[in-house]
């Protein structure tokens, strides 16, 4: 399963502090979401529950049904492009597009390069899920973004 919720972008500071507020334990709290609109000033429960399942793709949040918990002690800064990559929905997809191209590549052609099925997919997701996945990976060092487009962060 790969995951389909992404906040708005920040950075890797935004990730840890985020982080950081949700419980080590599930039952510290009974709502995660109200508890990251006030720890970490997330502005909506839509973003706060955007926040939880977006870490847990990074593999650093666990719900165990009760409620959201840090699964880890410490956050591994170093593998969360990789987990961004295999767990969050489209990102393979867009590296590989960009992979692909002899040239950067806008938003758009980036959407209209994609198969049938994975661009139905990213249009039924939330609007502006696409915006929110390029910020991400660029975060992630996935990405590079120049004024004519997107590229494949070169190793």
């Amino acid at each position: 399963m790969r995951y389909r919720q992404l906040p708005p972008a920040g950075d890797i500071s935004d990730i840890e502090r985020v982080w950081q507020a949700v419980p080590a334990d599930p039952a510290e709290t009974s709502d995660c979401c109200a508890r990251l609109c006030d720890r970490v000033g997330v502005e909506r429960r839509e973003y706060a529950s955007e926040w939880l399942v977006f870490l847990s793709a990074l593999g650093c949040v666990t719900d165990d049904g009760d409620g959201y918990f840090r699964s880890v002690d410490a956050l591994a800064v170093d593998s969360l492009g990789d987990c961004f990559e295999t767990q969050v929905f489209g990102v393979s997809e867009v590296l590989a597009v960009l992979d692909a191209a002899a040239e950067p590549l806008t938003k758009t052609e980036i959407h209209t390069r994609l198969d049938d099925d994975h661009r139905r997919h990213i249009g039924r997701a939330r609007e502006g899920y696409l915006d929110r996945l390029l910020a991400w990976g660029l975060v992630f060092d996935q990405f590079d973004a120049a004024e004519t487009g997107y590229t494949v962060r070169a190793i």
